[in-house]
């Protein structure tokens, strides 16, 4: 009897035996649910180093840090949140049999802090004639919806949100990385593309802006702003070969496109490449009758061939007088007829100006908000170079003059 008694002993004493970690991880569990989240956390983490793959320590980890997270200063805020999500992901990975219990309180979590983010957003938006209150109001927006992101990665809306709310806060260059990510995870979006593009090139950053412009005008070949964009980011990179090809390519593609003409043409005009500029422009107009920009650049592409057309005769002018004692009367009447003929040629194409210019005016009237004054700037041009200075003093105001 004696002997059976001494191994049933042996035995309650061989179960009785806990491991360290499991007694520091139930002594954190107490300090946590006491509310001491300093002694939960160090008590856990000495837990971890004697076992680094206990789940149910790693899942501490997670509470103790959305605890945290949940009373820290703004500034913390995110650290606790990135330590929660990465324990989190670690309970996961060493036991894949809680991903759907796991992926539940991340869930809870995204959506107590996303509206936590609207929250803040509406009290910026409802702060009146204090700037600083109102940025830090949009900061904290920011913030919550940046870890609701952190929670939920392939969250459009928490990466829209969080650009908007930097916006508002004037943090323009921070807002890029949530509207790529915005654009990465959701797809093509028109209004994103415009907002990360003016936050692009109004910093000088076409280098970045480029292959974004390219994608977006490809999604959204009917923007006028974007095309604009991309117009504007090819020249100011040097690259007008590269976009006379993409628009020469695209008129090709589709020869009924009004938009496509014209950015085709006013690339042409930018090259003073005159004449296939104005085939374009009039071809988009043509295409769409009330195109002002495009009425106006055919316009301004008749002035300035005509303006390069007076360059021939000024430098002819000079020329001959320069040599005129070395020069027969036939030679220099040669020259005076061909100037005659050149001025002839100019003053036919500032006629020819008139037509779209006036046709530019007469549609941007219509349009509420839109200046006139550089249309009307190119007609005083006009009407004077073609002796219309009547025409040309009633537009001397509207042009600026």
């Amino acid at each position: 009897m004696r002997r059976l008694l001494f191994f049933v002993a042996l035995a309650f004493v061989i179960q009785g035996v806990v491991p360290q970690s499991q007694a520091q991880l139930r002594r954190a569990n107490r300090a946590l649910d006491r509310g001491n989240v300093e002694e939960a956390l160090s008590l856990a983490n000495t837990a971890l180093e004697e076992d680094p793959d206990n789940h149910r320590v790693w899942d501490l980890l997670a509470r103790i840090h959305a605890s945290q997270a949940s009373t820290s200063p703004i500034d913390e805020y995110l650290m606790h949140v990135e330590a929660m999500i990465e324990a989190y992901n670690k309970v996961v990975e060493i036991r894949p049999q809680e991903e759907t219990d796991i992926g539940n309180r991340v869930q809870i979590f995204y959506m107590q802090t996303f509206n936590k983010g609207i929250e803040e957003f509406s009290n910026a938006q409802s702060v009146q004639d204090d700037d600083a209150l109102q940025a830090e109001h949009f900061r904290n927006s920011a913030k919550h919806f940046q870890a609701s992101a952190m929670a939920l990665p392939d969250s459009v809306g928490a990466y829209v949100n969080w650009a908007y709310a930097l916006l508002g806060a004037s943090a323009e260059l921070e807002a890029i990385e949530p509207m790529k990510r915005a654009l990465e995870y959701g797809g093509a979006d028109e209004v994103l593309y415009d907002l990360l593009a003016r936050v692009y090139l109004t910093n000088e950053m076409e280098d970045d802006a480029l292959p974004m412009l390219e994608e977006a005008v490809d999604a959204f070949p009917e923007n006028p702003d974007l095309q604009n964009y991309l117009l504007n980011t090819y020249a100011v990179t040097g690259q007008n070969e590269r976009a006379l090809e993409q628009y020469a390519g695209a008129v090709e593609d589709d020869p009924v496109n009004a938009i496509y003409r014209y950015n085709y043409g006013s690339l042409l005009l930018q090259e003073e490449r005159f004449d296939e500029a104005i085939e374009q422009l009039q071809e988009a107009v043509n295409l769409d009758e009330a195109y002002i920009d495009a009425y106006y650049n055919l316009g301004a592409a008749y002035i300035n061939k005509a303006n390069v057309v007076q360059q021939e005769i000024s430098a002819l002018d000079d020329d001959m007088r320069a040599r005129r004692d070395e020069l027969s009367e036939e030679e220099e009447q040669s020259i005076l007829d061909k100037m005659e003929e050149l001025s002839v040629v100019r003053t036919s194409l500032y006629e020819t100006s008139i037509g779209p210019l006036e046709s530019a005016k007469e549609y941007a009237g219509m349009e509420e908000g839109r200046s006139v004054q550089e249309i009307c700037a190119a007609l005083f041009q006009a009407y004077a170079q073609t002796r219309q200075e009547d025409k040309a003093v009633l537009l001397s105001e509207c042009a600026g003059m």
